[in-house]
């Protein structure tokens, strides 16, 4: 019986030695970052971290910058950590981003152990890796479909372009994919405002790039020491490279090149007077169209005009044409006789910025109504059967 009980207290003995070899073993190899999937969401996680590490980062009250000091995910090195939400789940620190991964797009990720509090003197504190979602495809399907303003000549002041795609594109900064080349092919030297934050739309199939109003707007100090961008009586070729990658991180089909001329700068504000409407006739849902003396910016052209009849606003869609010189409405019922609004808010800009009674070119940036609610033109016409 002593014989049989040494026995099972050496094997209990060997088997716990075993155990804790095995986890030691494990401990010092198994941290790791890995992409996996949490609730159908792709989510980049750090796996194998001692239980008293991952008891830290579960009680710590970090702020964005001091989480992504310890865990960042970006598109590269240069670029800003991508935002999401920190957790400690399932034996792991995860990574959700605010916004889904792209696919076919590499992401770096870093780990450094020594930011998290009370472990500045980890061994062997930083970890990376590379992780990507495959592509849905590898053959590139989207292209460049549009660029406004439509015209041949632009004004030397020209504010803003919109580049609109086929499909949705990717997250990654996309003014590094857009360049201005003179009648030479040689790119002009910071033509466009370098924002941080990007201008796109819901979907994101419409990009929207500023020329740099500093340089744009005479009297402001790049103005004075570069000039505006783009010079009358010359050529230039808006080029968007074809790398820039859609939202299934595959590069456009092509690079896409649209060439204008440079004509006088525009200076002048926005006159309503001399807007031409022309109604329709009651009955029917024939368009009524507006007329400009001028191109307007296609992007303001389709949320800072509508109709309204006795109060109420008309639901209908809107049609841009003409170079952006004509607005057409076609209400979803049809026209009754009476008296209509058209009705015109005051952030509805020209090319080159000017707005209703009010140019570019004011006194000083201070002027501009900063209020939430923009002003309303009213503009009267009447609807006949």
């Amino acid at each position: 019986m002593t014989i049989h009980v040494l026995r099972v207290a050496a094997l209990a003995s060997v088997v716990a030695c075993v155990a804790a070899c095995s986890r030691s073993a494990a401990r010092e190899s198994a941290p790791a970052i890995r992409l996996s999937t949490n609730a159908g969401v792709a989510v980049v996680e750090v796996v194998g971290l001692p239980g008293t590490t991952l008891d830290r980062l579960s009680d710590a009250r970090y702020s964005p910058q001091e989480w992504a000091s310890i865990l960042r995910v970006s598109v590269d090195a240069s670029s800003p950590p991508v935002v999401g939400r920190y957790e400690v789940a399932d034996a792991a620190l995860r990574f959700t981003p605010l916004f889904a991964f792209d696919r076919g797009r590499s992401y770096q990720v870093r780990f450094n152990r020594s930011r998290v509090d009370g472990e500045s003197s980890a061994s062997d504190p930083l970890l990376t890796a590379t992780v990507a979602l495959p592509a849905s495809n590898t053959i590139p399907t989207t292209a460049v479909a549009q660029v406004y303003p439509s015209g041949d000549v632009l004004p030397e002041n020209q504010l803003r372009m919109y580049i609109e795609f086929s499909a949705p594109m990717g997250r990654r900064s996309g003014i590094e994919y857009v360049a201005l080349l003179d009648d030479q092919g040689k790119e002009v030297d910071g033509p466009f405002l370098p924002l941080d934050y990007e201008f796109w739309n819901a979907d994101r199939t419409r990009f929207t790039v500023f020329f740099d109003p500093g340089r744009v707007k005479h009297g402001i100090l790049p103005n004075k020491q570069m000039g505006r961008a783009l010079k009358v009586g010359n050529s230039y070729t808006l080029l968007v490279r074809g790398e820039w990658q859609d939202t299934n991180g595959l590069p456009l089909k092509e690079s896409y090149r649209r060439t204008f001329r440079v004509g006088p700068a525009d200076t002048m504000p926005l006159d309503t007077t001399q807007w031409r409407i022309d109604p329709p006739k009651a009955g029917g849902q024939t368009p009524l169209v507006v007329t400009f003396p001028e191109p307007l910016d296609h992007g303001l052209l389709f949320r800072a005009l509508g109709v309204r009849l006795g109060g109420k606003v008309v639901d209908g869609d809107v049609a841009i044409g003409a170079n952006e010189t004509q607005w057409s409405f076609t209400p979803h019922e049809p026209w009754t006789a009476g008296a209509y609004d058209l009705l015109a808010l005051s952030i509805l800009e020209d090319r080159a910025g000017n707005q209703i009674g009010r140019a570019f070119e004011v006194d000083n940036f201070e002027t501009v109504d900063k209020g939430p609610d923009p002003r309303t033109v009213t503009l009267p016409f009447n609807v006949t059967r």
